[in-house]
């Protein structure tokens, strides 16, 4: 059986549309792909960091609490106050 010319061109161009529709299908597929890997990148980095603020903010509340300042204070040889006493100034430079 001999195709014609013009059904011979019409079969070339039903193959390159399926080839080109599979081609375009693979890259979409590949596409998702990539995107999937990223997000599920970007949602370990976002765990990771939700992890590291948890013990930054425990940290934190440590380096806050008084048992801790009074300690550091003891290292450092300080002494508590009896009496605090404020002094006031009454010159020009504080009236600025």
């Amino acid at each position: 059986m001999k195709l014609s010319g013009a059904t011979h061109i019409w079969m070339l161009g039903i193959l390159l549309i399926v080839f080109a529709s599979g081609g375009g299908y693979l890259y979409s597929v590949n596409q998702s792909a990539v995107q999937g890997y990223h997000m599920r990148t970007l949602e370990k980095e976002i765990d990771r960091l939700k992890q590291e603020n948890a013990e930054l903010k425990i940290s934190e509340a440590d380096l806050r609490s008084l048992y801790r300042i009074e300690a550091a204070g003891e290292a450092l040889n300080m002494q508590k106050l009896d009496a605090v006493i404020y002094l006031e100034e009454h010159g020009p430079v504080a009236l600025r």
